[in-house]
């Protein structure tokens, strides 16, 4: 079906056939983007409390507030714990996905459907909310790291554990 759209649509305008060259007579009516990458910013909504609605796995928690105007509405926003990486939900082996079960639920016995306050609150390389998170006087990022359901992370080369779940028993690494 594909094939025969392309083929109907290539015979009323042959620059849509696939091996044929870019009209060079076209390229000053096609203007140059105003934005890109390069000259704008992320968005970092201002955010200082929410109620976490989801702990979606150690390091991610999605929460449930308002913006600081006039009859905002209640959003969701994802939020992922700044300066720490915990195992991964999808892991590459059975060790992995048990010990990110463990960091998700220690993290969900805290923290759900309980008020938190957000602090350095920015965005991170791939757009996502990035901030350190508190319940009360306790720093959670930190909580994580030192019940050793979380290693520090600086947003570069992740460097985990051979194995999570003798980490997690021990605070071995290798």
């Amino acid at each position: 079906m594909r094939r025969l759209l392309t083929r109907c649509i290539s015979n009323l305008c042959p620059c849509l056939e696939p091996d044929a060259k870019r009209d060079e007579s076209l390229s000053g009516l096609i203007p140059e983007p105003k934005y890109d990458w390069k000259n704008t910013v992320p968005f970092v909504p201002p955010l200082g409390t929410g109620h976490v609605i989801k702990v979606y796995d150690g390091d991610t928690i999605t929460i449930a507030s308002s913006l600081p105007f006039p009859n905002s509405p209640i959003y969701r926003f994802p939020v992922r714990l700044n300066g720490i990486d915990t195992p991964e939900m999808h892991g590459k082996d059975e060790d992995e996905k048990t010990a990110a079960k463990n960091a998700q639920q220690a993290l969900e016995r805290l923290i759900l459907h309980q008020d938190v306050v957000l602090k350095h609150v920015q965005t991170e390389k791939y757009g996502r909310i990035l901030a350190d998170v508190y319940l009360g006087d306790i720093n959670l990022n930190k909580w994580l790291v030192d019940n050793r359901y979380a290693v520090t992370y600086d947003g570069g080369t992740k460097r985990a554990p051979k194995s999570w779940l003798k980490f997690q028993a021990t605070g071995e690494r290798e």
